[in-house]
């Protein structure tokens, strides 16, 4: 089984530590934000990626260089997946809704998470009509009404884990990723689609949103609420020891979940 570390770190919480983490640009980036609630998940989001990374390459977060080059695209856009230049033994994914952001990360496969606030307001029917394959369409169909919108959001969080842990993101139309099973399927596999079986696992978060994640191998889950960005115990792998120049940044956690992929 392939070890995978989830962090879930609430915005409202904690984006006054993680300010002082950004770089110049994002620092930037981030006041041009119109609305709060989205800067704050902005600002933890590259926080959390900072600190990921300077535990892992043993640098201070202001000299983590987070990369976005396509790796499907003949012109390496910058809109790929995220990921830190100078680790390529590290896999992560980041996904944020509500007051939440959660990161995902392993050493040991690609991973791909996804989470949602429950609260949205949606129509399954008109979504679900876009979004699902004719077998999921049928049992959303089949529930009550009160819990369609809920069930449409699990499915979509392993359709979004998925594609992102890909690299694919919307490119692939999520009607042709079928989730209703412990992996997702495709008939016809696009180009640079992973050869391995994606397993997928519902993620345990708190009460009000859905989370699920995707692996390249069936995966061992420790997953952590950060409380602080400041003091506490390291939670990310080292590679090697950090120095007196580039001290190994530390977080404060609650006490970690095991969790088990789903059952088939």
């Amino acid at each position: 089984m392939a070890d995978v570390e989830v962090w879930v770190a609430d915005a409202v919480v904690l984006a006054g530590q993680a300010e002082p983490l950004l770089s110049t640009a994002e620092t930037e980036r981030s006041a041009r934000y119109v609305s709060v609630e989205a800067r704050r998940l902005f600002v933890l989001s590259r926080a959390l990626q900072r600190l990921l990374g300077s535990a892992y390459l043993g640098v201070p977060a202001e000299r983590v260089e987070i990369g976005r080059s396509c790796r499907l695209c003949s012109d390496g856009g910058d809109h790929g997946k995220p990921y830190l230049r100078g680790a390529p033994g590290l896999d992560y994914s980041v996904s944020h809704a509500g007051r939440l952001v959660l990161l995902a990360w392993s050493s040991a496969c690609r991973v791909g998470a996804d989470i949602e606030w429950l609260d949205r307001r949606l129509d399954p029917g008109l979504l679900g009509a876009r979004t699902l394959a004719a077998a999921e369409q049928a049992d959303l169909d089949a529930l009550p009404a009160t819990e369609r919108s809920a069930q449409f959001l699990r499915l979509w969080t392993r359709k979004e884990a998925a594609v992102k842990l890909a690299g694919h993101g919307l490119t692939v139309p999520l009607a042709s990723v079928q989730v209703d099973g412990p992996t997702a399927r495709l008939a016809v596999p696009p180009p640079g689609w992973p050869t391995e079986p994606l397993t997928l696992t519902t993620l345990p978060v708190p009460d009000g949103y859905t989370a699920a994640l995707a692996t390249t191998a069936a995966p061992r889950v420790t997953r952590r609420e950060i409380t602080d960005l400041t003091a506490g115990a390291g939670t990310a792998p080292v590679r090697r020891e950090p120095t007196a120049a580039s001290p190994h940044p530390h977080v404060a956690v609650e006490p970690a979940e095991a969790t088990r992929p789903d059952a088939s």
